[in-house]
């Protein structure tokens, strides 16, 4: 039996019994209990439990490897790393956004509060005062993470939580141009106003607004980096 294939015998034999007979906070035998009861080498149990902790199914600790609660982030963060920087990406995640921020409306309006109401205002007037492109782009972040957290959505959280780097890049190369930053600030006030008055039309149609604005700018943004032709004709 090959070492990869090794490992990958211990990490599922590892997960089944975690599955079926642990629970989050339960300590787990440590590394050579594992390989005597497994028959396998300590590195063997040492590298199953480096991946079953990069999924975030345990944590170690100076007692042994501990189980930790299910958490779908850590899917995420793997997940991360593979999205690329094509204008398809780049609108396949601006309506992942916008399904996520529509979606959780009725939720938000039923839970959000004056001082939500009044974080979501210091957002903007972050967004405002950014000097920088990327100093805008965390702000608009932190004002649609703001939503999904009023929303109580745990996995929403987590999603978001997750991809905060991509979708902050993505967020940046649409502040590339400053003289957006006024319709944008406009749109997250008409956003604000809306929750303020629980409307849920009203709301949904700000943000669908919102999302449909940032789509120009990106098309527009992707259309300015693109190679422009030379105007020289072969002969």
């Amino acid at each position: 039996m090959s070492r990869t294939s090794a490992v990958e015998s211990v990490v599922e034999a590892l997960r089944t019994e975690i599955r079926q007979n642990h629970k989050p906070g339960d300590l787990m035998q440590n590394e050579r209990q594992i390989a005597e009861r497994l028959d396998v080498s300590r590195n063997t149990v040492r590298e199953a439990l480096i991946h079953l902790e990069a999924f975030g199914i345990i944590e170690k600790t100076q007692r042994g490897p501990r189980i930790c609660a299910p958490d779908v982030s850590a899917v995420f963060h793997i997940m991360d790393q593979y999205f690329d920087r094509s204008l398809k990406t780049c609108q396949d995640l601006l309506n992942f956004r916008r399904m996520m921020d529509v979606g959780a409306l009725p939720q938000v309006l039923q839970r959000i509060t004056d001082a939500d109401l009044a974080l979501l205002e210091r957002h903007v007037e972050h967004m405002d005062r950014a000097l920088t492109a990327h100093e805008a782009a965390l702000a608009d972040f932190a004002f649609h993470n703001e939503i999904i957290r009023i929303s109580d959505n745990s996995v929403a959280m987590k999603l978001y939580t997750a991809l905060t780097h991509t979708l902050v890049f993505y967020m940046e190369i649409g502040k590339s141009n400053p003289a957006n930053s006024e319709r944008t600030a406009a749109a997250h006030h008409a956003i604000i106003a809306a929750l303020k008055a629980r409307a849920l039309d009203a709301a949904t149609a700000a943000l669908s607004d919102h999302y449909d604005y940032s789509e120009r700018n990106l098309l527009l943004a992707f259309q300015k980096s693109a190679p422009q032709p030379t105007g020289m004709e072969d002969t």
